[in-house]
């Protein structure tokens, strides 16, 4: 099921990294796996009670701030990312999605920044190499 869910998120947006493995909180467990089913409406409270126990959790952080983007809530979602990443600057879960959302906002310098911290923070890694085709499509898409 993870598989076939990052492989969706890879067709889904342009820098779809691996979600990180779900925490082992039973309500994020099952608010992760609302999400993998579409459910982010009822997927997210449960990720925000987890959090409520796990203050600063940053996998639940990206998981919250991956059904605020799915729900079209990009400043819940923008937030959500910067708060996972107060806690783990190196996370590269929530460089690469902040780094995707980045780009889908025009804001290709922000994303630049995010591809530049993941490749100190992992320098061979999925979030990167994605994130990283990303930004070479937005700037070939761009090309004259």
């Amino acid at each position: 099921m993870r598989r076939l869910l990052a492989l969706a998120l890879v067709a889904a947006t342009p820098a779809a990294a691996v979600l990180p493995e779900p925490p082992g909180d039973p309500l994020a467990g099952e608010g992760v796996r609302l999400l993998e089913g579409g459910r982010y409406e009822f997927g997210l409270p449960l990720l925000e009670a987890a959090l409520a126990r796990l203050p600063g959790d940053p996998d639940i952080l990206v998981y919250i701030a991956f059904a605020h983007r799915r729900s079209d809530r990009t400043e819940a979602a923008l937030a959500a990312y910067a708060q996972a990443l107060a806690t783990d600057p190196g996370h590269p879960g929530a460089l690469a999605y902040q780094g995707s959302l980045f780009l889908e906002l025009g804001r290709r310098a922000d994303a630049e920044a995010n591809l530049a911290r993941l490749t100190t923070a992992c320098p061979i890694c999925a979030e990167r190499e994605t994130l990283a085709r990303a930004i070479a499509a937005a700037v070939e898409s761009r090309s004259p």
